[in-house]
């Protein structure tokens, strides 16, 4: 069974990153770079799931992951706040590959066909 457990990093006013688990209280990390308090939380988690399971106890984390999009139109110059999915926080990059794929392919979907790919690469 595959878990997942929402992770928040964050650079402190002093400099250093603390990282914590979403809905698990107590579940924390501190450190000077970010890549130590990632390390770090992995272990606190790690932790936490042993010492629950040998407890025979289950873990169910009480957190609701949003995002909230804030957007200025210059028009107007009015403020607003709206909640969004999570793909918000992705973007929408393609990489020129794909775009290319997509352009041969048309609106059909699909692969495109290994000759066509071939002339492509050929350009």
């Amino acid at each position: 069974m595959t878990e997942h457990y929402p992770v928040v990093i964050e650079r402190e006013d002093n400099g250093t990153f603390s990282a914590w688990v979403a809905g698990l209280p107590g579940v924390y990390a501190a450190a000077d770079t970010a890549a130590v308090a990632k390390r770090a939380i992995r272990s606190a988690l790690a932790a936490h799931l042993s010492a629950l399971n040998a407890l025979g106890r289950d873990l169910r984390p009480q957190a609701d992951v949003v995002v909230l999009r804030h957007d200025t139109s210059a028009r107007t110059r009015r403020e607003r706040l709206r909640f969004v999915g999570l793909g918000a926080l992705m973007g929408k990059k393609t990489t020129s590959a794909k775009a290319e794929a997509a352009r041969l392919n048309g609106r059909k979907g699909g692969r495109p066909r290994k000759t066509a790919v071939k002339s492509a690469r050929g350009r």
